[in-house]
């Protein structure tokens, strides 16, 4: 039942009133002048207040504006029934916050329709409120999940990133959670290793993937397991939980600074840009697979392109969103404008985001925009700290052991990747995990020259076709299908030279009927094969081909960089 307050000085006025609006159900409070009216508002707080504009003691004018103020944000209805006719005294008391007026005399039926409006009124009212107030409740309630969420999600993918050093990055998302993934880390081994990825769209669909990338990615990374491994894991965990529609373009880059050399594997995404800062050239590495999260892993071409470096180079790689951005004519960006961009500031990535934005003509941009820059001078000057850095884990002193392995033509049609479980069990028994990417490329090298060459007899010329590389992997599989003979050993000896050195021997042979290729036999226009003997060459402080190539030895040698505590 709604109740109103009567505010007129006349007795008279007032129990007409009452007894009109009481007949219609409705709960009546009086008062004779503004003062008193003010006092039982406060107490009764009636749903609507009808007053005369002349009133003793307090106005009617200033009744109204305390009302209000009182009633703060609820609606509280006043209505003017008065005997008052000059339209400046009714101008005024609505001017203040007065809500509807009627001169008397009036017809009956209109006071009780005014009143039953502005009754209604304050029910709308309420009723906005409370839905304003939930509205209010949910947006803050979903502001909070959106701000948890955010930093649980920049200290799961970005928090784990290291310092490392020559690395410059620019992030804005386009939204609350970003569609690019940037991830950084120095290996076990002191290698530089970094990955930059887009999915598509952006926004907490695009984001939904980040987690179980930045997870696979420092976890593997820790465990000292190649940039090979690591792809073929975050491709086989995104086939697995992404929809069809979404998928991951990203670009790896890993800079061996004791080799001075760098790897790169472009998955979809805008062409790397490398800028020689000695010889002003730079040179475009465009993507050479399709994005993961899309094939199968054995479907997966995972080509590296490998770049010896000097150390005046500068890697930049950038999602969509920065070469996207369009002007009023919507022309792109476009990168011949970012690589002249680049020149002109001499490799200043903040410059290039402003010459993208005035381009734009200072438009924001409607993609997610990553940029990062590797500086190769910083990186190559500090490889030994940064090796002593990235060495986590004490390495026990070492002992001496070894391990044998014997892999028969059956077991090599359906394992044709044991190394992992090799190098494993080398980790198992010693764990120098800062050497392990060195032991894997060792080991990988060796195996993959004695199958391809001693046991399956395959011709490194192939791979100087077109699509060369496809077409020997091809090769390989035909060939492996088909074995039926053949015996590939592998033996691993380990020897203490003291309490923080050790020399491992590793001994590849087979009895196939081909012989492993040895580097220093090839002639110049092999020059797609042979490359990754040479690195074990680099690596190992002895080499040798023996029985023509069925035998193959090398020596690697480490050294406790932490002195052993």
């Amino acid at each position: 039942m709604a109740s109103i307050l009567i505010v007129d000085p006349s007795k008279s006025n007032r129990l007409y009133l009452r007894l009109t609006l009481e007949k219609q159900g409705y709960q009546v409070f009086e008062a004779g002048d503004g003062l008193e009216a003010l006092e039982s508002y406060e107490h009764h707080r009636p749903n609507l207040v009808i007053t005369e504009i002349k009133l003793p003691v307090l106005s009617g004018a200033d009744l109204v504006q305390r009302i209000k103020l009182l009633a703060k944000e609820t609606f509280a209805p006043v209505f003017v029934v008065t005997n008052a006719f000059k339209p400046d005294s009714i101008q005024r008391i609505l001017s203040v916050g007065a809500d509807d007026f009627l001169q008397k005399p009036y017809p009956e039926e209109l006071l009780l329709a005014k009143i039953a409006s502005l009754l209604r009124n304050v029910n709308f009212y309420d009723d906005l409120k409370q839905s304003k107030e939930m509205v209010s409740s949910l947006h803050m309630s979903l502001a909070l999940e959106h701000k948890s969420a955010e930093r649980i999600f920049e200290k799961f993918v970005h928090g784990p990133r290291q310092e490392v050093p020559g690395l410059e990055a620019h992030v804005s998302p386009a939204s609350i959670f970003n569609g690019d993934v940037f991830l950084s880390t120095i290996t076990p081994a002191g290698n530089v290793i970094t990955l930059l990825g887009d999915f598509t769209g952006h926004g907490l669909p695009a984001a939904i993937g980040a987690i179980p990338v930045a997870e696979v990615f420092y976890s593997m990374v820790k465990k000292g397991r190649t940039l090979k491994e690591i792809i073929f894991v975050i491709n086989d965990k995104l086939k697995t939980i992404l929809p069809a529609h979404i998928f991951f373009s990203c670009v790896a880059v890993k800079v061996f600074p004791k080799r001075r050399s760098v790897s790169l594997f472009n998955a979809g995404m805008q062409p790397v840009v490398m800028l020689d800062e000695a010889s002003g050239e730079y040179a475009l590495f465009e993507s050479s697979s399709v994005p993961l999260g899309v094939l199968d892993s054995f479907e997966l071409d995972v080509d590296f392109t490998k770049v010896d470096v000097t150390g005046s180079e500068h890697f930049i790689c950038y999602t969509d969103g920065i070469v996207e951005a369009m002007d009023d004519g919507k022309e792109i960006f476009g990168v011949p404008r970012l690589v002249e961009s680049l020149q002109t500031s001499h490799y200043d990535i903040g410059r290039l985001v402003d010459a993208a934005q005035d381009f734009c003509h200072g438009c924001v941009f409607n993609d997610d925009v990553s940029i990062i820059k590797l500086s190769l001078a910083d990186i190559l000057m500090q490889p030994n700290q940064m090796i002593a850095s990235a060495v986590l884990e004490r390495i026990p002193p070492p002992s001496d052991w070894s391990l044998n392995y014997v892999f028969s033509a059956a077991n090599l049609r359906c394992n044709p990747h044991p190394i992992e479980s090799i190098v494993d069990a080398i980790i198992g028994m010693q764990p120098i995990t800062p050497y392990k990417e060195d032991i894997f490329i060792i080991l990988s090298e060796l195996y993959n020259n004695a199958l391809e060459h001693g046991i399956l007899q395959l011709d490194s010329c192939i791979k100087q076709q077109s699509n060369g590389f496809l077409a020997f992997a091809e090769a390989k599989q035909k060939a492996l299908e088909t074995l039926s003979e053949g015996r590939l050993m592998v033996d691993i000896q380990h020897e203490a030279l003291s309490d923080s050195k050790g020399r491992l021997r590793i001994l590849v042979s087979h009895d196939g009927p081909g012989r492993a290729q040895d580097v220093t036999t090839q002639t110049s226009s092999e020059i797609f094969s042979g490359r990754g003997i040479t690195i074990v060459r680099f690596l190992c402080s002895d080499f040798q081909f023996d029985d023509g190539g069925a035998r193959v030895e090398a020596v690697y040698e480490w050294e406790r960089r932490d002195g052993g505590r």
